[in-house]
């Protein structure tokens, strides 16, 4: 067997619904052809050459009650504009909106208790854009949009939003964790991001404590002059996300955010930094590196990241960047808990670091992810000496263990179709070059159980799903151990009690969904510690093909640390003759 998935499908939360990553058998934001780019059709990949209708609607000041923008029309933003609170917006897919550039900061605020519903589609997407005329735009011409919510965060529940005047009484921060501040589909965000002063800049997509009841999806912040998406607390959960040429950070989660982020593009621009130094995902609990909670605990999937370090094409060579600030693909920091899975880190000048403090918590994942650099070629001043695939000792030797099957490639050029045109850009896997690494992907925990979430003696059903990546069927025994923590019981429907002998399984369904039980063998070691499932003998697993297997937790009476702890579940065997590719030590447990 090659790179099978794993992952533990539901767990189900007690009154809220439950999000989940897609299971993909590839690594990065886009399968291989002929599966078309998301991104066809509804980006802009250069909007300074863009032609946009004058304005013919002036907007400034509140928005107050039920407003609808309609595409016939082309707005003006002036100044801050606030929807307030109990309002809510409506905006017309085609519609387009223009920031003045003469107004200090103009951006659209959304704001707590208000909403915005701004669904654009593939051939007609929503468009904040700047108001300048044609071919004599730049990043910064305008603010951006800024949503708040009454979600969680670690600082409180009246916290004033990067970028806005706090005497405006403009706060995020609350305790309704599925907190609904609307819905926003096919919008682009471009040459955005006024800078008010150090520290105090408008990203192009700010996010204060938004909650999961949000929709957030296909976005693309072009441009933009500080970072491209910034969360700060909140549990909104956001999909097909295009961070294009922006300058300071593409992925900034700060002050608890712990929303499932699926599907996402980065792309550096080599003569464009920040003097704060420009990362892709940049990441902390907060600005002190405290334990506060709720932690940061984003989860990341399918991200696809390329730095500046670009190439002049698929046999390269790499060129090194004229802006001189660039510097890691990942950033992890301030006992952050961030979680990225399945994506590509590549051409940067570090490939990622992993500061001391979150090292040491132990509850941050950087697993099965491939950093692809060119670590040979000796570079110029600034960027003295060789690039690195991860900053300090500490990082190295975590993500190289064995159990998170992350990968290092060496030859960063070809592994995408291509990626060096910036006006016509093919970002999937190339089968012709390294592209093929891409292939075989492990997804960890499909749900992550959320505190409080079980009770005494409460049981909840799951699924585990493996998959077969497309590297052919698998041809030998494949074992499934699930690591269960002294709070918790695991047990297996239509199984009365497992034993150290295996056991043959029945099919079912459960409030997941239907199981095969019946292609396996379950039993417990002797210490009750794991459960094991062992694919029957004559069984397998085809290519691009998923098996089922249905279970049941039960949190133990009278174990107050039950919804503390984590399952943990591996995936091995399948007659592979490389062990790395067999084995996966995934965790689903409490954020």
């Amino acid at each position: 067997m090659r790179k099978q998935i794993l992952s533990i499908l539901s767990l189900v939360f007690a009154a809220a619904s439950v999000n989940a990553q897609v299971a993909t058998t590839y690594r990065g934001a886009f399968a291989p052809a002929p599966t078309p780019m998301w991104t066809n059709n509804w980006i802009n990949w250069d909007p300074n050459s863009t032609f946009y209708p004058a304005t013919n609607v002036t907007v400034s000041g509140s928005i107050v009650g039920n407003v609808t923008w309609t595409k016939n029309n082309t707005y003006k933003l002036v100044g801050i504009v606030s929807v307030d609170s109990l309002s809510t917006l409506t905006i017309e897919a085609g519609t387009i909106i223009r920031g003045d550039d003469i107004a200090s900061g103009s951006a659209l605020v959304v704001r707590r208790g208000a909403q915005i519903i701004a669904n654009g589609t593939e051939c007609n997407p929503i468009v904040f854009t700047s108001g300048k005329a044609q071919g004599t735009r730049a990043p910064g011409d305008w603010g951006g949009v800024i949503i708040l919510g009454r979600g969680l965060n670690n600082l409180g529940t009246q916290v004033s939003i990067e970028g806005i005047d706090p005497v405006a009484g403009v706060f995020h921060g609350g305790i309704v964790a599925n907190d609904n501040s609307g819905s926003m589909k096919y919008c682009r965000i471009e040459l955005s991001g006024f800078n008010y002063g150090t520290n105090n800049e408008i990203n192009g997509l700010t996010m204060g404590s938004v909650g999961s009841g949000t929709t957030i999806d296909h976005i693309e912040v072009s441009y933009n002059q500080d970072d491209a998406f910034e969360w700060f607390g909140g549990g909104v959960n956001c999909s097909y996300l295009v961070a294009y040429r922006c300058q300071d950070d593409d992925w900034d989660t700060d002050n608890g955010f712990n929303g499932l982020i699926q599907f996402g593009l980065s792309v550096k621009d080599p003569a464009i930094s920040d003097q704060s130094t420009s990362e892709s995902f940049e990441s902390d609990n907060d600005a002190a590196g405290t334990a506060n909670l709720p932690k940061t605990s984003a989860r990341f999937y399918n991200i696809t990241q390329i730095g500046a370090f670009r190439c002049a094409g698929n046999a390269g060579p790499v060129q090194q960047p004229t802006a001189t600030l660039f510097n890691r693909g990942g950033r992890l920091r301030r006992n952050t808990e961030l979680k990225i899975f399945n994506s590509i880190l590549m051409n940067n000048w570090r490939g990622l670091e992993i500061d001391a403090v979150t090292l040491t918590t132990g509850q941050m994942v950087f697993q099965n992810n491939i950093i692809a650099m060119d670590t040979t070629t000796v570079w110029g001043a600034p960027y003295t000496g060789v690039a690195r695939i991860y900053s300090t000792t500490a990082t190295d030797t975590y993500a190289n263990a064995l159990a998170l099957t992350n990968s290092r490639l060496g030859t960063p050029c070809d592994i995408l179709t291509n990626a060096w045109d910036f006006l016509n850009p093919d970002y999937r896997p190339n089968a012709a070059g390294s592209g093929g690494a891409l292939a075989g992907c492990d997804l960890s925990p499909g749900f992550a159980i959320n505190s409080p979430l079980f009770t005494a003696n409460q049981s909840n059903d799951f699924l585990v799903n493996v998959t077969e990546n497309n590297k052919g069927a698998s041809n030998g025994v494949v074992t499934v151990r699930l690591i269960v923590p002294s709070g918790w019981t695991v047990s297996v429907p239509g199984i009365a009690s497992l034993t150290t002998t295996p056991q043959a399984g029945t099919d079912g369904s459960n409030t997941v969904g239907a199981y095969t039980n019946s292609k396996w063998l379950f039993s417990r070691n002797a210490s009750s510690t794991q459960v094991i499932a062992t694919l029957v003998v004559g069984q397998s697993i085809a290519q691009n093909a998923t098996t089922v297997l249905g279970y049941v937790a039960t949190r133990k009476s009278g174990t107050s640390a039950g919804t503390n702890q984590n399952l943990s579940g591996s995936v091995s065997g399948g007659g592979d003759n490389n062990a790395a590719n067999n084995s996966r030590t995934l965790a689903f447990g409490a954020n």
